[in-house]
Formats: structure tokens, C-alpha cells, sequence
């Protein structure tokens, strides 16, 4: 016996909206422009949050521990009405946690005007814009959120891997494993039945950046957003945030594995800024280990590979040697250690220079009394 889906399914124009329109952003990986995306479609009013944000949320990254909840809580069932049904009710579960993710979100926000005060608690929100610059479990996204939109970011990723190092001093080779798997991913995602018929959309970061106004058109009509109301003029010319080649002057350094300078306020952005040139002056080295490691996945996102011109099998043992041998990993260590002795030693530094200079305001006025 199996139950109508009439009965039992829950459809997104039967039931109650918890968001007109949830749109979740996830990017390749970090140093992806999932801030710039971001703060490109917040300009347009349907995406007002009246200068709040949400944190990343990493809910599709850690979804497989909520598929292993529904699976390990699913045992538990009388399939009374066969497997077919029992799938359908794993399914509405899955649905309906998803459900309860978009509803935190939207509480979130609510949260934040009243903590802030900048605008009514029950102002309404017509769309729910969220980003996280991971693919992880991509292929449940549709699992959980069905009637939601998907924006995936992808970005070169040679320029992801030079922003990493810069940035957060992330090891080379981690990092671009890192960008290969999660390319593959998305490609076993758009390949996959889970994606069929879906509301998602690939988005180039270098389109964005250099035909920023026809991207966003293509964008605001996946979205379903009339493009009307929105500045075209201000989206050229956002301000930049969180660059690793706009630090700020003379900053102190807050944290040992972020670079001195860097931070994500909004910069105005300069003639000389080139976000897509961060690695031109890669060295031979790093662009045959980038394409040993994930060159492959280069042209699958319409990116050119360098090409491997001479000595190729030297560069294959070279780096078949790297893969089996601890040398990155040990050069790594070596450098994270060094940095946290001169973070340590700048910190301390610091400490005795404000200490010096409180000592230099104490000590007049002790002297003074004295004299009294």
C-alpha cells in the first residue's frame, strides 16, 4: 500500500513560506569571492538586510551527518507500506530539516535587528541570502533544500591558491588538492540525477569581476529579481573586502595565520587593483606542481592550463618525489613555527612598548608629588 505524495509530500505552494526566496552561495573554496557575490546582490533591494550580515553558515558542508541521522534514525521504521513509501518518509524528513536551517537563518536576521535596532524585527524580507565558501556535500543540497536556490562560485584556481598562501599562510600543495577536490565534486554534482531539474547556477568569479553588469542580468533572472530597480553604476564600483593585496598600513598583527594588514573593510577599489593577476609570476615550480595536482580540473571551468613545454619527465619525478616524501609538509611546520616565534616576540614587543609608555605617564606625576 503506498500513500498518495497528495497526502504525505509537502509542497512548497501548500505550505507556509519560511523565506520567499532562500539563496544559498557556496564557493569553490575560501579566497573564492563569495563576499564579493555576496555584496554585489545585497545591493539590490529585494536582498536588503539593512547592513547586517549572517555568518557563513556551513550547513551543506556538514550535511552528511544530517543524511546519517535520517539513515541511522530510519532503521528504526516499520516499512509497513513497503520501501517506496519509506523513501518518500525520508525524503519529507530531510525536507523538513532543511525547512528548520532557512528558519534559523530568517531568526537570525530578526535577531540582529533587534539587537542593532537598524530597522523593525518583522520588517519583511523578500530574499534570504546566505554564502559559504565550501562545496562540501554539495550533492545533498537539493536533499535538504529542495525549493531553495543555488549560486556556486567557482574561481581560477591558481588565483584561490596564491590568495590562500597570501592571506592565511596555507601550505601550496594543500591548498590546491584542496581546490581539485571540490572542482571534482562539483562536476559529479552537475553530472549527477541530485542536480536535474534544479534551481542552480555556476558562476565564473572572472566574469563577475570583468563583465560585472551582463553577469548579474544572467544572475537577477535565475534569482527571479527584477533587475530594474537595481544600481548597476554602485555594483561596478563596490568597495573591496578581505583582498590579500589591500592590507591596511601599519596594522598590527592580530593573528599568527593571518597576515599582518589584511582585513574585511570596505576599501575603496583602485585603478592598479587586478584581482585576476594574483599568480603571473608564479615560477615554473609552483605552475607544474599547481597542474600535477589539479591542473586537470583547469579547462572543466573554461581556465587555461600553463603548459608543460620541456623536461616533462623530470617535473614528474620532481614531483612524484613531493607527493611521497614529507618535504612540503616539513618546509610547512618549519615556516608556521618561525611565525609563531616572531608573532610571539612582536606580540611581547608590543606589551613592554605600552607598558614603557604608561611608566612614562605614571612616573612625572609621582616625581611632581614627591616635590610636594
Amino acid at each position: 500500500m503506498t500513500i498518495p505524495d497528495s497526502i504525505l509530500e509537502r509542497r512548497a505552494d501548500n505550505a507556509e513560506p519560511l523565506c520567499a526566496r532562500p539563496v544559498f552561495i557556496l564557493g569553490i573554496a575560501e579566497r573564492s569571492g563569495t563576499n564579493y557575490l555576496q555584496d554585489l546582490l545585497r545591493l539590490h533591494p529585494d536582498c536588503d538586510v539593512d547592513g547586517l550580515e549572517l555568518e557563513e553558515d556551513h550547513f551543506v558542508a556538514y550535511s552528511d551527518l544530517l543524511m546519517r541521522y535520517v539513515n541511522l534514525a530510519s532503521k528504526q521504521w516499520k516499512a509497513w507500506w513497503g520501501q517506496e513509501q519509506l523513501q518518500k518518509e525520508r525524503n519529507q524528513l530531510c525536507q523538513c530539516i532543511g525547512d528548520g536551517l532557512v528558519s534559523y537563518l530568517r531568526l537570525q536576521v530578526r535577531n540582529r535587528r533587534v539587537l542593532t535596532g537598524k530597522a523593525p524585527a518583522d520588517k519583511p524580507l523578500k530574499v534570504l541570502l546566505t554564502k559559504t565558501p565550501d562545496v562540501t556535500n554539495v550533492n545533498l543540497f537539493f536533499k535538504f533544500l529542495p525549493n531553495a536556490y543555488l549560486l556556486i562560485l567557482v574561481r581560477d584556481g591558481r588565483a584561490v591558491v596564491e590568495s590562500a598562501v597570501r592571506t592565511f599562510y596555507r601550505n601550496f600543495a594543500d591548498e590546491a588538492r584542496k581546490w581539485a577536490t571540490r572542482a571534482s565534486a562539483i562536476r559529479r554534482f552537475a553530472e549527477s540525477e541530485s542536480s536535474s531539474g534544479r534551481k542552480y547556477l555556476i558562476v565564473r568569479y572572472e566574469e563577475l569581476y570583468t563583465n560585472t553588469s551582463d553577469e548579474l542580468r544572467r544572475i537577477m533572472s535565475f534569482l527571479d529579481m527584477d533587475p530594474t530597480p537595481y544600481d548597476f553604476e554602485a555594483a561596478i564600483n563596490l568597495p573591496v573586502r578581505g583582498s590579500s593585496s589591500l592590507r591596511q598600513e601599519g596594522a598590527e598583527w592580530r593573528q599568527s595565520f593571518v597576515a599582518p594588514g589584511i582585513h574585511w573593510k570596505p576599501v575603496p577599489k583602485a585603478s592598479d587593483f587586478k584581482p585576476l593577476e594574483r599568480w603571473r609570476n608564479w615560477n615554473r615550480a609552483e605552475h607544474q606542481r599547481f597542474n600535477w595536482i589539479a591542473g586537470e580540473y583547469l579547462p572543466l571551468f573554461g581556465y587555461e592550463m600553463a603548459p608543460n613545454l620541456d623536461n616533462r619527465w623530470l617535473w614528474a619525478m620532481w614531483n612524484m618525489a613531493l607527493d611521497a616524501l614529507p618535504i612540503e609538509k616539513a618546509a610547512y611546520l618549519w615556516q608556521k613555527a618561525s611565525r609563531e616565534m616572531e608573532f610571539t616576540s612582536n606580540k611581547f614587543d608590543t606589551a613592554r612598548r605600552l607598558l614603557s609608555r604608561l611608566w612614562s605617564t605614571i612616573r612625572p606625576a609621582k616625581a611632581g608629588e614627591e616635590g610636594l
